[in-house]
């Protein structure tokens, strides 16, 4: 009889388990979440690493993860932590974003083109993915490629001054590699 009864804990007891850790993760990433968003950048990127360590299938604490890495200016750790989300997830355009400015701040201009494309593959109306990408080329001197892109931008947003910067930039770094 109390064999039985034993056995019964034991599977409600290995049943309960899986409900309790499932439990344990949303609990962390919830206060991971509020964490980060009351700046606690170091503090959020700890839970969030403890996370990953547990279900490093989980998508959104890599991205978050990523997220806490970039605002503290780990720009290679947030590119690395974005690709595992990428990885697991491709179609949440928060992630290319994400590693496409990462990239973009640690100077990778020709893998930033490619993520910021794929952005705008998922999200064509992003007027910042175009300008981000017009930028990364005329970093890498595609400056035809570049004004090419911000014709674009300033057809389709006539009022971003961003963009009508950027055009004046690049003349004037062409015209002073013209006069060399």
């Amino acid at each position: 009889m109390y064999g039985k009864r034993a056995a019964l804990a034991l599977l409600l007891l290995l049943l309960a388990a899986p409900m309790m850790a499932q439990y344990n993760i949303k609990k962390l990433m919830d206060e991971g979440r509020r964490s980060l968003d009351q700046g606690y950048y170091v503090v959020a990127l700890q839970i969030f690493q403890r996370v990953v360590g547990l279900r490093p299938d989980k998508n959104e604490a890599w991205y978050l993860s990523a997220l806490s890495k970039y605002h503290l200016e780990d720009y290679k750790g947030a590119e690395s932590d974005c690709s595992r989300a990428i990885s697991i997830d491709p179609f949440i355009i928060d992630y290319v974003e994400l590693r496409a400015m990462s990239r973009l701040r640690e100077e990778k201009y020709d893998s930033a083109i490619v993520d910021f494309t794929h952005a705008l593959e998922m999200n064509p109306d992003n007027c910042d993915y175009w300008f981000n990408r017009a930028y990364c080329y005329s970093q890498e001197h595609a400056f035809a490629i570049a004004l090419q892109q911000l014709d674009y931008i300033e057809k389709r947003w006539p009022s971003f001054t961003a963009a009508k910067d950027l055009r004046q930039t690049i003349l004037a770094t062409q015209r002073l590699r013209g006069s060399h």
